[in-house]
């Protein structure tokens, strides 16, 4: 029966690390992503698919996760990550919960690719793909 109080406590901590309803009449905002690695192959033919994995750490007040291609040439594919933030009440405390997911996008490979191809992620540039 004493742990029966603990286990409430725990389940009720665990519920705070998911998306929270919307505070505030609602109120949300887009930012970026927080991204932390891009992940895509080293290596790709000049007219294949390309799938490019987009690893982001998730808060408690973040839900809409997208990833949205802002520019696209022979050389580069700009990414744009997005996501929205709810205003959360000052009295709510997210708790400092690690939790990491993944986007992917995937380039359907027109226009044809050169090589060096650069992939960027909200401004930020991960790396070149070898075109074959």
């Amino acid at each position: 029966m004493k742990t029966l109080p603990f286990a409430l406590a725990f389940a009720l901590a665990l519920t705070a690390c998911g998306p929270q309803e919307m505070p505030d009449g609602g109120k949300v905002e887009t930012g970026p992503l927080g991204v932390v690695g891009v992940d895509f192959p080293a290596t790709v033919r000049a007219s294949e698919s390309l799938t490019v994995a987009i690893r982001y750490s998730q808060t408690c007040n973040q839900s809409g996760e997208q990833t949205t291609p802002t520019a696209r040439t022979s050389t580069e594919l700009r990414l744009n990550a997005t996501a929205r933030y709810a205003r959360l009440d000052p009295n709510i405390a997210c708790l400092p919960v690690y939790i990491e997911k993944t986007l992917i996008y995937t380039d359907p490979g027109t226009p044809t690719r050169t090589d060096p191809f650069e992939v960027i992620v909200n401004g930020k540039s991960y790396g070149t793909v070898t075109i074959k």
